[in-house]
């Protein structure tokens, strides 16, 4: 949500201290005190240093194919067309 909303660290924190949106995001009880905006950033850190994020999506990526939303690697097509900038 953070990178989605483009939020600072700082600003990340604020909004899972006080937004009903975050909490309910993030599974937190509508009176937990949030978190010191320090700490995403040692988060994002551990998640780098030991591929996290690679078993975080793999995981990620099993649940929803057994759910049935992802199937196996394939070609997707849309009917969108690629427009240049310019035109």
């Amino acid at each position: 949500m953070q990178f989605l909303l483009g939020l600072s660290d700082r600003q990340a924190a604020e909004a899972i201290r006080c937004r009903i949106d975050f909490k309910y995001a993030m599974a937190l009880e509508l009176d937990d005190p949030g978190f010191h905006h320090s700490v995403l950033a040692d988060f994002r850190e551990r998640l780098a240093e030991g591929h996290g994020a690679d078993r975080l999506l793999d995981l990620a990526l099993a649940r929803l194919k057994e759910a049935g939303l992802v199937g196996e690697r394939s070609t997707q097509r849309t009917g969108a067309r690629v427009r240049s900038q310019a035109g």
